[in-house]
């Protein structure tokens, strides 16, 4: 089996203006090996955000391919898209994106049941994850009874539900206060290391950055190894 995880080859992305088209991402590559760890760094609106949306298979390329595993990212259908972002992907948001009207095991054990896990083991895989992220005594609260730190450190063991080979996680530390921010990065490296996952990482804050295995930079539509 190949150690690479995911590899991008001369990835562009286009968004048509009223005055121009604009280059957002211009031949973008990079080869990401099993459990390696990365954080993507740049000015606002350089276009970090869309070459994870593009990874995650949310957004589409202009040109170029993107390989994760077995899955050819930038020619699968609806159909295969959803299920390499269920069963491939763990996707961290800057915002938590949890179900309001679910518990905080329910929403971590709710993936992993949509993907066909018995409702028994989804059950044991969110209290085990739940446990790992410091939130065992607070399985049965609401998002709105959970602190902003908590209610990341919940998305974050729902990213990791369905034993993800590689985790995005886009600016997962922007809405927290630098205790919060903090734990979350401690969440997601050892998180990352436990499962053997490879982690890309999109971030303003340089200590975060500074934990990553390598340090990238999208500049020009490319991404630069610092």
């Amino acid at each position: 089996m190949s150690d690479i995880v995911l590899e991008l080859q001369d990835v562009s992305k286009t968004y048509p203006s009223e005055a121009e088209v604009l280059r957002i991402l211009n031949g973008a590559s990079l080869a990401l090996s099993r459990g390696e760890k990365i954080a993507i760094t740049g000015e606002s609106g350089c276009g970090k955000s869309t070459l994870l949306n593009i990874i995650g298979g949310l957004d589409t390329p202009d040109a170029g391919t993107i390989q994760a595993g077995s899955f050819s990212v930038h020619a699968l259908s609806e159909r295969d898209l959803a299920r390499y972002r269920s069963s491939y992907l763990g996707l961290v948001f800057q915002f938590h994106y949890l179900l309001k009207d679910f518990s905080a095991l329910e929403n971590v054990m709710l993936p992993a049941f949509m993907a066909g896990v018995s409702r028994r083991e989804a059950l044991e895989r969110a209290k085990e994850l739940l446990a790992d992220v410091g939130l065992e005594h607070r399985l049965h609260h609401f998002p709105s009874q959970l602190s902003g730190g908590e209610r990341q450190r919940a998305a974050v063991a729902r990213a990791l539900v369905n034993r993800p080979a590689l985790m995005l996680a886009d600016e997962p530390t922007g809405n927290l206060d630098p205790a919060n921010a903090l734990m979350i990065q401690d969440v997601l490296f050892s998180a990352a290391d436990r499962h053997n996952a490879s982690l890309i990482i999109v971030t303003h804050d340089p200590a975060m950055a500074s934990r990553a295995d390598h340090l990238y930079r999208l500049q020009e539509g490319r991404l630069v190894r610092s």
